[in-house]
């Protein structure tokens, strides 16, 4: 039986595992040198084929360890259910979650934006349909439990999502709220201390 904490890292939509964000935070954790394992997946254009991905991977996991999970956008959406998810199965252990910029009811944006889509690191295409935008909207998650369990990082000049659904949504969760930036959260790299400090337990606020 490991101890060492499993960290899963979520993308954004029509992102990857090659991401700005998600490459620096394999390598500050490489380079920290920092007891834990990563899981980065290219998730799914489909939601429900990135909710059984990521069922069938916390399902190997028979609540043996804790679980971090840094969620971007889209991926925050997913962390936010992916977390509930496993407070269902494995109440026993520490599950922690950060959000970046979330996406808080992104089946409701995404009604704008049906029709042919492209991966921004994959070149892959793909069409948006209502029943990508009905599958997301089974897998809100209308409760949050161990909201302190939670660090929301928002910034004001977010041009994609309102920052203020999150803050709401989020109401009891720890936050950091910074004015201006944008939807890709600029400097997300100065902020990984934080993070990790988050993770592993720290006050961080």
């Amino acid at each position: 039986m490991t101890k060492t904490p499993l960290l899963i890292y979520l993308h954004g939509l029509n992102s990857s595992s090659q991401s700005t964000k998600a490459q620096q935070t394999i390598h500050h954790v490489h380079q920290n040198k920092l007891d834990m394992d990563l899981w980065v997946p290219d998730l799914p254009s489909h939601p429900e084929q990135a909710r059984r991905l990521m069922s069938d991977r916390i399902n190997r996991e028979y609540g043996i360890r804790p679980v971090y999970i840094i969620g971007s956008s889209l991926g925050g959406y997913y962390g936010t259910w992916l977390m509930q998810r496993l407070i269902y199965l494995h109440p026993e252990i520490v599950t922690r979650l950060v959000l970046i910029n979330p996406a808080v009811r992104p089946y409701e944006l995404f009604r704008d934006y049906l029709g042919r889509q492209t991966n921004f690191h994959t070149g892959d295409k793909w069409e948006l349909t209502m029943d990508h935008v009905d599958t997301l909207q089974s897998l809100e998650t209308l409760w949050l439990d161990n909201a302190r369990d939670i660090l929301l990082m928002v910034q004001e000049g977010d041009e994609t999502l309102d920052y203020r659904k999150a803050v709401e949504k989020y109401a009891n969760a720890q936050m950091i709220i910074q004015k201006g930036g944008n939807h890709s959260f600029e400097h997300y790299d100065n902020m990984l201390p934080t993070v990790f400090d988050f993770l592993s337990g720290k006050p961080v606020l």
